[in-house]
């Protein structure tokens, strides 16, 4: 027993061990060398694909508007040749003016619209380039004899029409076969860059999301591949631990090699031992204790020993054999599905909320839209202790599977919405099943992790859902501007259901979901919550920057964003493209903010900086409506959220130590709090909307999350210094 407790799962050595074998894991870099060749084969493709496409778009794309502006043209020419051939001069023809601005105002591609008589005066004209021009000023004949590009306004490409030639009507020159006067479009030169640069950026967007799905796809195909390798591997973690209890199944895969076979049968006949001598030991201590009795030293000292043993490793009751380890990259997809379904909606849900405005009048349109938003984050923040239990009660694989389902019908019923009442309720039900899902799938991570590998799981989880963050707004746009808000949703739809068969094929089938003894972490304990909140640092903790931090980062990504680029005339792919951005930057600078905020024990300065950050990311928007102010903002938010995540959950982990309270209680009623109010943030945003403006609602909520950062600064102090927390509830 003394050799055992120098040698136990434990031991300084044995974790030494355990982080050089990590280092040279054979399998795991296999996975990652092949997953990083095909990616960049994929990519490499994509982007000369890419480049092919956007190299012939310009010689296309300009002739193509020119063609156009050439048959409005001829349109508007016939209509004036009527009046030219009933005799009315090109100066005295009434309604011209109106006629020109009605056609700028129905083509965005067409600047302006003039037209000149032979002398190159400018009789009528409409649009912003040619403002200051009248009827006095002549164009010089040598610029309108010139090229088309700058003919009557510099940065415009002029595409000019003869008026009545032949003399009809005399003409406005004198002689017969002179035209009477020139019709002039001229196509915006930025419109054709704007238009260049958006495609660029939408194939640039593709192909991000092309290489995120990829590999998603190829991560679960090359652990399929090596389902049995892996298997072996995470076995043998276990059993390096202590953990005896899993048994390996006869293999089926008849490509199976005989050397693998002999690995395997090895392996499995080892853990039998093992248990068998166990078990083996067990039974002569109950022998033992028959036949000297309970009182004899001998059998004290010998149960003792016993104990000791079961205390360190982890051996099988009554031969029962636990499944294998479960490789938790199976649930990177299912999620990463799910969130997929749920993102793609973020660019146009406030735009197609609206569309129901009228159905209340007594409130204001933008109020209307922050109603289902605030709504899906409150029933979703409300549902999480249920969820959890639920989750347990069921199981996992049926939770996930129900989540999933109900996240699937309740999008499509969103779909068919009708009026603003069925939005509302179709957006609560898919709160619901996204609630399960998400607290299902931690649950998962705990079920099969343990203390030392938890962080990693949850790493796992966490990278699904922010992979899907960064595909879900920018394809949601693209696919909405091109088939509509309801096809969109449906789509969503079929994503949630591949979702949660995917979790049944990939992940769970055939094993047993119980739940283990510390299942209960998943939800806040009520009894843990009265000492959280007598502790003020909890408290400040939560007033003064979880609270505020997460009413930015719904009032921003979900109302106001969407709402300002839809009211400055931006398309749902530049919305998308946009709200990409936060989670782009959020996930380059959170790891980052996490270590630096560990090394340095700055938590607290992390989060005020955190808030401060969010005021500063307003300026952009505030100071220029240039196309580059908006990404930079969010961009701008995104970093300044990631500095505050990790900090926040470290400071909880520690306060709950300090109080003796269970950590995962703690972060329970963190996660609780914050999403309540993230349900918050819509309506806030949107009432000081109503009243100011997009703009200066986004600035409003900056202030308030800058000055609750300089409170939390002056009011936070810390005890001791905090250790790194393992974050078990990163979501």
């Amino acid at each position: 027993m003394t050799g055992a407790g120098r040698s136990g799962p434990d031991d300084p050595a044995r974790r030494r061990h355990r982080r050089r074998h990590r280092r040279r894991d054979p399998i795991t870099a296999l996975v990652l060398r092949l997953t990083i060749v095909t990616v960049a084969v994929l990519l490499l493709a994509a982007g000369a694909a890419s480049w092919l496409a956007l190299r012939s778009f310009d010689p296309l794309f300009q002739p193509e508007l020119a063609r156009k502006a050439q048959t409005v043209g001829g349109l508007i020419v016939a209509q004036i040749d009527r009046g030219l051939g009933v005799g009315i001069p090109l100066d005295r023809m009434a309604g011209l003016d109106a006629l020109l601005s009605a056609e700028v105002g129905r083509h965005d591609d067409i600047a302006y619209i003039a037209v000149t008589d032979p002398d190159g005066r400018i009789v009528a004209a409409a649009g912003s380039p040619l403002d200051g021009l009248d009827g006095h000023a002549a164009v010089p004949a040598g610029r309108l004899g010139g090229p088309a590009d700058g003919r009557l306004a510099r940065g415009f490409v002029d595409v000019a029409q003869p008026l009545a030639v032949g003399g009809q009507g005399g003409g406005q020159g004198g002689w017969p076969g002179a035209s009477a006067g020139m019709l002039h479009l001229g196509i915006d030169a930025a419109f054709l860059a704007k238009a260049s640069t958006d495609l660029a950026l939408d194939v640039l967007s593709v192909v991000i999301v092309s290489v995120l799905l990829i590999f998603e796809v190829l991560q679960l195909v090359v652990n399929l591949a090596m389902r049995r390798a892996l298997t072996l591997r995470l076995l043998a973690d276990r059993v390096e631990e202590g953990d005896f209890r899993a048994a390996l199944p006869q293999a089926s895969d008849p490509a199976e090699t005989t050397g693998d076979r002999a690995v395997e049968s090895g392996l499995r006949a080892a853990l039998d031992r093992v248990n068998d001598r166990h078990a083996g030991l067990a039974a002569q201590v109950a022998e033992l204790r028959r036949r000297l009795g309970a009182d004899d030293p001998r059998v004290g000292r010998a149960e003792a020993g016993l104990a000791a043993l079961a205390g360190r490793f982890r051996f099988r009751e009554a031969g029962a054999a636990e499944p294998p380890p479960l490789n938790l990259v199976f649930l990177r997809l299912p999620v990463f599905l799910f969130c997929l379904s749920e993102e793609l909606s973020r660019p146009f849900l406030p735009a197609y909320a609206k569309s129901f405005a009228g159905e209340l009048p007594w409130l204001t349109p933008d109020m209307v839209v922050s109603l289902p938003i605030t709504l899906f984050m409150l029933v979703w923040a409300l549902s999480q202790p249920g969820g959890a239990r639920l989750s347990e009660r069921w199981g996992r694989a049926r939770s996930f599977t129900i989540g999933a389902l109900l996240g699937a019908v309740s999008l499509a019923l969103t779909a068919g919405a009708g009026s603003l009442y069925e939005l509302m309720l179709w957006r609560c039900l898919t709160a619901l099943g996204y609630g399960l899902v998400l607290i299902t799938a931690q649950g998962i991570v705990v079920d099969h992790t343990t203390p030392r590998n938890q962080a990693a799981g949850m790493a796992m989880f966490i990278g699904a859902l922010l992979a899907a963050g960064v595909c879900g707004p920018v394809g949601g746009g693209i696919i909405a501007d091109r088939i509509g808000f309801r096809a969109t949703f449906l789509l969503g739809a079929v994503l949630a259901l591949g979702a949660g068969l995917s979790v049944s094929l990939l992940l769970l089938r055939g094993r047993s979901t119980a739940r283990r003894p510390d299942g209960a972490g998943m939800r806040p304990a009520l009894g843990s919550a009265l000492p959280l909140f007598r502790d003020l640092r909890f408290s400040a903790l939560m007033v003064l920057s979880a609270i505020p931090t997460k009413i930015a980062a719904t009032a921003f990504l979900f109302c106001l964003v969407p709402l300002m680029l839809t009211a400055d005339g931006a398309s749902k792919a530049e919305i998308g493209r946009v709200q990409m951005m936060y989670f782009v930057a959020f996930i380059l600078v959170s790891p980052l903010a996490a270590g630096l905020s560990d090394r340095w024990q700055a938590r607290r300065g992390f989060i005020a900086a955190g808030g401060i950050g969010t005021l500063a990311s307003c300026l952009p928007i505030l100071v220029t409506q240039a196309p580059w102010g908006a990404p930079l903002a969010i961009s701008l938010f995104g970093l300044s959220q990631a500095l505050v995540g990790a900090p926040q959950l470290t400071l909880v982990s520690q306060i709950a130590r300090d109080g003796g309270l269970p950590e995962t209680a703690a972060i329970g009623w963190y996660r609780l709090i914050e999403r309540l109010g993230g349900a918050l943030g819509p309506v806030a945003a949107m009432g000081v909307a109503v009243a100011t403006s997009y703009r200066e609602a986004m600035l409003g909520i900056g202030l308030l999350c800058g000055a609750s950062a300089l409170l939390f600064w002056i009011l936070f102090r810390t005890r001791r210094p905090a250790a790194p927390a393992v974050r078990p509830q990163e979501a």
